[in-house]
Formats: structure tokens, C-alpha cells, sequence
């Protein structure tokens, strides 16, 4: 099997049974833009924000963000970026990332739709970010390649060493009995970019801060039942099991950079 197949069967596997999302009152893949919103806990020293920044001119330049958030991603760069660029499926995540832009008084574009149908809509920028992403595409090869296609400089991407959702493994197991997936993981993906003959060089690094609202211990029995897929009436069953078991949280994330093709 190709690696890029090995992926998406993998990312299959991440599938919640029907009987079981029948009964969730909201989506478990649904996003909090407020959980990625920029704030006073934006670290702008990261090693992937320093890979980044290595490939903008000394003052000003462009930055694409590939499923930008509240572009925390691109916002770490400014300055001396002077143009950023967002792209998210989600209306209020863009909100939230022009709302960044717009406090830090730097030129930006809000592009929604899902990467890479919106692709040839989307201008090339210096460099291209996409922080946390990857886990969520299946058809990962047009994915990456539209995203090389982009930068004149380099692409720096950024996912956690273990599918994200694997913090909750254990809890599925609590109060479902159900048994979830462990992969793809980052080295697959590295096994995706060998297959696409993509030079790129890998580093770790530990996972960057969350906003206060995405760190706030408050939110964490809300988020719980709505990737639990449980209601209300179990609020109580899942702060007791949290306050006994902390989701086994990915502590380290890979970067990963290699050289655009636009010109």
C-alpha cells in the first residue's frame, strides 16, 4: 500500500459509529474558533514560527495560512510580514482571523472553503503555514501539492506526533467500550512527502500554547461531551472521570519544511 493510501485508511479509521452519532447533539469534529483566536499567550519565538520567518524578506512579505484558526500561525509572523492570507472552511474562524489582522494593522485576505478546492481562488504568498491541519485530509496528495504550488519560498507545516484525538482514547474505551484508531501519525506523514520525492527536513518541538479560552481548565468537561458524543445528563459522569484520568494530551509536534514552487 502507498503511503498515501496507508494514510487516508488510517484517517478512515477515525470514524465514530452511526448509532452512536446519532445521539450527539453537536458535531464531535466541530471546532471553538474561540480555542484558536490570537491573544496575549501568542508565542511568536516558536521554532516553527523562527523556520517561517527565515523565509520572509527582512521587512515585509506574505504569508499564506492553510486552515489559519484565528490565525495564530500567520499572526506570529507579523511583522515583518505585511500580507496575510487565511483560508478556513469555518466563517467564524475567519472572522476571528480577520479580526487578528486587523489589531495587529497588517494587510490580509479571508478565504473560505476547504484546501484545495479553493486553491486557484487563493493567491501565492512568500511562505505557506498550516499548523494542525493535515490530520483532518484524507486525500492528502493534491492537499500538499497545492500548498507547494504556493509558496515562493518554503512550506512550514506543523502537526502533533499523534493524532490529536488520540488524547481521548482511553475515554471512548470508559464510556463507549469502544477501541479507537492510534495512526497516521507524524512519521506517516513523512512517509507521504518521501513518496512525493519532497526533500523536506523535520524537526520537534513542544506543542505551542492555546488561547486563554482553549487552555481555561473550565472548558474542558464541555469539550469532553461534545467529542464524547454524550449530553447533558452525563456532565457529572465526565468531570468525575476528568478529575481521576487527564486526556493523554500530545505534549510534542513536528515541523516540517520544504521548499515552494511558485513563482
Amino acid at each position: 500500500m502507498r503511503a498515501s493510501e496507508r494514510w487516508a485508511a488510517q484517517l478512515a479509521g477515525w470514524a465514530i459509529p452511526d448509532e452512536i452519532l446519532e445521539g450527539a447533539s453537536t458535531s464531535p469534529w466541530q471546532l471553538d474558533a474561540a480555542t484558536f483566536a490570537v491573544d496575549d499567550t501568542l508565542d511568536r519565538s516558536t521554532l516553527a514560527a523562527a523556520i517561517a520567518r527565515a523565509e520572509l524578506p527582512a521587512a515585509g512579505g506574505s504569508v499564506l495560512d492553510v486552515g489559519c484558526g484565528g490565525g495564530r500561525a500567520s499572526m506570529a509572523l507579523v511583522p515583518p510580514a505585511e500580507f496575510v492570507i487565511g483560508v478556513d472552511e469555518s466563517h467564524a474562524m475567519l472572522a476571528s482571523f480577520s479580526g487578528a489582522a486587523d489589531a495587529a494593522v497588517v494587510e490580509s485576505l479571508a478565504i473560505p472553503g476547504r484546501w484545495p478546492d479553493v486553491a486557484s481562488d487563493t493567491p501565492r504568498a512568500d511562505v505557506v503555514v498550516c499548523h494542525h491541519t493535515a490530520y483532518n485530509v484524507a486525500d492528502i496528495v493534491p492537499f500538499v501539492d497545492a500548498l507547494t504550488d504556493h509558496a515562493r519560498g518554503a512550506v512550514v507545516m506543523v502537526l502533533p506526533a499523534l493524532h490529536p484525538r488520540s488524547a481521548w482514547n482511553e475515554a471512548w474505551k470508559h464510556f463507549w467500550g469502544l477501541d479507537r484508531p492510534t495512526g497516521p501519525t507524524a512519521s506517516d506523514f513523512a512517509d507521504v512527502l518521501a513518496e512525493l520525492r519532497i526533500d523536506a527536513v523535520r524537526w520537534e518541538m513542544p506543542r505551542p500554547a492555546l488561547s486563554r479560552h482553549g487552555e481555561d481548565p473550565a472548558t474542558l468537561v464541555p469539550t469532553a461531551l461534545r467529542i464524547l458524543c454524550l449530553g447533558e445528563d452525563r456532565r457529572d459522569d465526565v468531570a468525575a472521570y476528568l478529575d481521576a484520568h487527564e486526556p493523554a494530551w500530545v505534549r510534542m509536534h513536528d515541523v516540517f519544511r520544504w521548499s515552494g514552487t511558485a513563482r
